[in-house]
């Protein structure tokens, strides 16, 4: 009789956490060796906290309005948009470089390297804004809410650049081309960036603006930051949970995109 050979059983897929974490620490080595990511994620929204608190700090005074406290808070989302193009950027790179044909031809979740490079520019956005914070603090921003109000502003700070940054690199896999993905990626924060709450209140716009301005979603971020920080917000719960809706759509829909278009990138 001839002999059965037995085939060796198919090896397990790794977990997604663990290829997640592997691939995160790739990034963030990387990271650490690219003078531009450090200087985008902490040393410009320093800069920007620095010339705005500076120049207008003043003017905003004598208007009634506490300006380093009204600040801080958009800073923090500017810092984290800027995560999110540079997010947008290594995808695209990887895409091109035909790193993502290697991930690929290896046994790793699918969306691992999609996850690594949200949780790695998370977190360089979470060091961005603890640097952030300690400079507005020389500036009088205060967390009038004590420390429960500390931990929902970082608690807001991961999920909020966690959404902002999953579309963007949706953007730079599906593009698969660095300029074009810098360039389409400044197309859609500026206009938003002009048209929100971040630098001046909502009745600085139009009224037939304001819905819109109100209820973008990065005013809809920064005013959460802004009531879980300062006491006295009017419809704190109300503007939390808002700005969670935001989060939670953003995350939901291109969470389902983003292993897919990974999937098709050569």
């Amino acid at each position: 009789m001839t002999a059965v050979t037995e085939r060796a059983p198919v090896t397990a897929r790794p977990a997604l956490v663990a290829d997640s974490v592997a691939l995160t620490v790739r990034h963030l080595r990387l990271m650490m060796r690219r003078p531009a990511s450090i200087v985008g994620g902490l040393v410009l929204p320093v800069i920007f906290a620095v010339l705005f608190l500076t120049v207008f700090g003043r003017v905003m005074d004598r208007a009634g309005l506490d300006y380093p406290q009204y600040m801080m808070p958009a800073i923090v989302i500017q810092s984290a948009t800027f995560a999110a193009m540079s997010g947008s950027v290594w995808a695209a790179e990887d895409a091109s470089s035909g790193m993502i044909n290697r991930l690929r031809a290896m046994p790793i979740a699918r969306p691992a390297p999609v996850f690594s490079l949200l949780i790695g520019e998370t977190v360089r956005s979470v060091v961005g804004a603890i640097v952030l914070l300690a400079l507005g603090y020389g500036f009088g921003f205060r967390f009038q809410t004590g420390p429960l109000g500390v931990l929902a502003f970082l608690g807001l700070v991961i999920v909020v650049t966690a959404a902002i940054c999953l579309p963007y690199l949706v953007l730079g896999y599906r593009l698969a081309d660095v300029e074009p993905t810098q360039a389409l990626g400044g197309v859609i924060y500026f206009p938003l960036l002009l048209v929100s709450t971040l630098f001046v209140p909502k009745a600085a716009y139009p009224g037939w603006l304001q819905p819109v301005v109100e209820y973008q979603p990065l005013s809809c971020f920064a005013e959460a930051l802004r009531a879980v920080s300062t006491d006295g917000y009017t419809d704190a719960a109300g503007t939390v949970g808002l700005a969670l809706i935001w989060a939670a759509g953003l995350l939901v829909t291109f969470g389902i995109i983003a292993p897919r278009v990974f999937g098709r990138t050569s």
